[in-house]
């Protein structure tokens, strides 16, 4: 997830609208954005497929699309073949580079822009392991420029907010940005030289004070190095989009000194095909041919008729688009869910409960008795979550492939590190905080023909000044008693799957009539260091599937 915060004033300047809080509501409602706000401030939640929405400014031309309000972006985008800057070979082998002429200098958008590098930086790019981005005042700096590995013992200069040169050692030490990404730099660390000879920035770790981003600046030289091709061209991407809210872009292309390396950067452009039948098939409504167009056009998608279908091309920052389906998830968002008529269905049969649900909602109605407040956490997650986080080995799981952002790699296999997820994110909100979710995760079965399937499980966290391991039990020994009318469920305290995840002596397996079907426990603090949690937290997870 992604947050960006703006006000209700800020946002209706950039669209050119007076909208009250709960227009921004309803709109956010109508395109599945997560709104919190005080009245004055706003904060959207964006997720993580749309990674072109780090800004308030991308905010902005997104609800402005459904409201019919075009919020200035600057579409022109040239090519640029720039022989004074030679990128030589490196261990970060793919490298883009941009440069933006600015309508106006940065002046009170620098701190947009800096959170704009810091939000691509940690999702898209995975904490600048895969993609990094180096923003740099171009007319602080003299042509010829050199990308390339340096000896450690010749790289020095005055990083930025610093006052004096320091040697590599220092900067690792000594600077904030040094001892977060020290692990990047390897034993030979890269820079940027200036025609001068200056080292003006050490790529991902630091830029040079003489090449700052300040509120006077006009002119942005960016590079968006890496080790990933993927990555690093769908952050280019992104922020192509971004910048061009503040001026006009440019791709350069610089002299290469290797075949190794990779600047064939490419904006992808992507066709679909759909007709009115598509669209009335899967929403079951009948939205007409021009209608369509005229739609997609306000979307930015650009349209051409060839018969009775239309031809959609996909905006170049829209790499959430993967199918027909997308696009017609789009018509449905701008038409309005709401404008959507209901209609009684056509059944000759009298609906009731089925076994199944009717143990879910005793599940449920026993945790709320309980105290509990049921969530619903994303299936898709990383394994900095699932596993490292949480000291728990990471194998068996399903990984995503043609991966958008560092955010979303993998469906998870345990629920209970996305609900202490939730509580990490959630520290100023009262205490305790009592949760529990009913989903599915994905677990290895060799016997289906993808080697996975879907498993229903059930999820209990704890979390609270005299929670304990006894407090999760007690729920559920209750849910076996109501529910599943049996008191038949036993601890096995000699399971160490978990070992180095929960406090020793207090976690086990759960064992109902002779099976395994789950752990309980209380998490160890060094998993809870992890998210930054100082209270006590237990869980319990059980496997609904083998239950029902």
């Amino acid at each position: 997830m992604v947050m960006i915060n703006s006000s209700v004033k800020e946002m209706n300047e950039l669209i050119g609208r007076k909208l009250t809080l709960k227009a921004y509501e309803e709109l956010c409602f109508r395109y599945g954005i997560d709104l919190d706000s005080d009245g004055t401030f706003l904060n959207f939640e964006i997720t993580s497929d749309r990674t072109e929405m780090v800004s308030k400014h991308s905010i902005a031309f997104l609800l402005g699309q459904l409201l019919g309000a075009k919020v200035q972006r600057d579409e022109r985008l040239r090519v640029i073949r720039e022989k004074r800057i030679t990128v030589r070979k490196t261990k970060r082998q793919y490298v883009n580079l941009l440069m933006v002429k600015l309508r106006k200098p940065v002046g009170e958008n620098l701190n947009e822009l800096i959170a704009i590098q810091e939000k691509l930086d940690n999702t898209v790019g995975r904490g600048r392991l895969n993609a990094a981005i180096g923003l740099f005042d171009i007319d602080k700096l003299k042509f010829p420029f050199v990308y390339e590995e340096r000896e450690k013992s010749k790289v020095e200069f005055v990083p930025i907010n610093e006052e004096r040169a320091k040697k590599f050692g220092e900067i690792l030490k000594e600077t904030r940005q040094g001892r977060i990404y020290s692990k990047l730099t390897g034993d030979r660390p890269i820079v940027w030289t200036e025609g001068n000879g200056e080292i003006f920035a050490m790529p991902p770790i630091i830029n040079a004070a003489n090449s700052a981003v300040e509120a006077g600046t006009k002119n942005i030289f960016i590079d968006i190095t890496g080790t990933d091709k993927a990555s690093v061209n769908s952050l280019t991407t992104a922020l192509i989009f971004n910048m061009q809210f503040f001026g006009r872009v440019d791709i350069i292309k610089p002299a290469m000194e290797s075949k190794e390396l990779d600047t064939s950067f490419s904006l992808g452009i992507t066709y679909f095909y759909i007709n009115e039948e598509h669209v009335s098939n899967l929403l079951g409504i009948r939205i007409k041919k021009m209608e369509i167009i005229k739609i997609l056009n306000s979307l930015d998608y650009k349209t051409k008729t060839t018969g009775t279908d239309i031809r959609v091309t996909v905006p170049f920052y829209r790499q959430d688009i993967i199918h027909q389906v997308d696009i017609i998830d789009d018509i449905m968002r701008h038409h309005g869910v709401n404008n959507i008529v209901a209609r009684e269905p056509k059944t000759l049969t009298i609906g009731a409960k089925l076994p199944y649900s009717a143990a879910l909602e005793g599940i449920r109605d026993v945790l709320v008795g309980f105290g509990y407040q049921e969530t619903d956490m994303n299936v898709l997650t990383n394994e900095n979550f699932q596993f490292r986080k949480m000291h728990f080995n990471g194998s068996g799981y399903a990984p995503l492939i043609d991966i958008k952002s560092g955010e979303i790699t993998m469906a998870r296999v345990n629920v209970f590190p996305e609900l202490l997820r939730f509580v990490s994110n959630n520290l100023n909100k009262r205490f305790p905080q009592k949760l529990f979710d009913i989903g599915y995760v994905l677990e290895l079965d060799p016997k289906t023909d993808v080697e996975f399937a879907n498993a229903l499980r059930l999820s209990i966290m704890d979390c609270g000044l005299e929670t304990n391991f006894s407090s999760v039990k007690a729920a559920l020994d209750k849910i076996f008693k109501e529910v599943f009318g049996s008191e038949e469920l036993k601890i096995d305290a000699s399971d160490e799957k978990f070992k180095n995840t929960f406090i020793g002596g207090r976690h086990g397996t759960i064992i109902f009539k002779g099976k395994p079907i789950g752990m309980i426990g209380e998490l160890h603090p060094r998993v809870l260091n992890e998210f930054g949690i100082e209270l006590p937290v237990s869980v319990a997870e059980v496997s609904l599937s083998a239950l029902l």
